[in-house]
């Protein structure tokens, strides 16, 4: 083999472990279930933290297909299937907790995922997106922080050594590794969508 073939190898190798995907909930998914709010008194906290020793509550919205990635509607946090959490196992910065999912027999266990690492690690001049700004007549206490993207690309090298974490100033946004985007699509976890970013 030429060292321009392994040269090129290797750049493709390292190019795609550089890479980051947007986790998202599938909401397409055909006759899927919808999550309502955990019992909970701040379901936004459970985004970057939780009690793994407690178990939470979390009931059915609308019935169907039982997903092992599901976003609940109002505060996106992230319940997952015994499979996503054994597909992750070994992965730092995650946090899981027992759900018990109300008025519905499951054919799995499910779990509460937290993510308390959040990064600043948004490449601005690439991305496009609108911030709170000051004086905002919904959140003035997001002023500064993204409102939305309509296009979010991350600099590879704020994120290095990382396999998983929310973006800092948009922490609904889970970004995750090409090893970890793997993992979960080798286990054949339901519900699951990646973006590149």
């Amino acid at each position: 083999m030429s060292r321009l073939v392994i040269q090129l190898l290797h750049f493709s190798q390292e190019s795609e472990r550089l890479k980051y995907y947007e986790l998202a909930d599938d909401i397409n998914f055909p006759n899927r279930w919808y999550l309502g709010d955990v019992a909970f008194a701040d379901n936004w906290e459970l985004a970057h933290s939780l009690d793994p020793e407690r178990e939470y509550e979390i009931e059915v919205c609308r019935d169907g297909f039982e997903m092992d990635y599901t976003c609940n509607e109002a505060y996106g946090v992230s319940v997952v299937s015994k499979k996503f959490k054994e597909a992750l196992s070994g992965v730092d910065d995650i946090e899981f907790a027992k759900a018990n999912i109300i008025g519905k027999k499951t054919d799995s266990e499910f779990y509460i995922m937290a993510l308390p690492k959040e990064l600043e690690c948004i490449n601005e001049e690439e991305s496009e997106f609108q911030k709170f700004e000051v004086n905002d007549p919904v959140r003035p206490e997001k002023a500064g922080e993204y409102r939305g993207f309509f296009k979010m690309v991350v600099n590879p090298e704020k994120c290095s050594g990382f396999n998983i974490f929310r973006v800092k100033g948009f922490s609904i946004a889970i970004v995750v590794s090409t090893q970890v985007k793997q993992n979960l699509e080798s286990a054949g976890v339901l519900g699951a969508q990646f973006k590149s970013v």
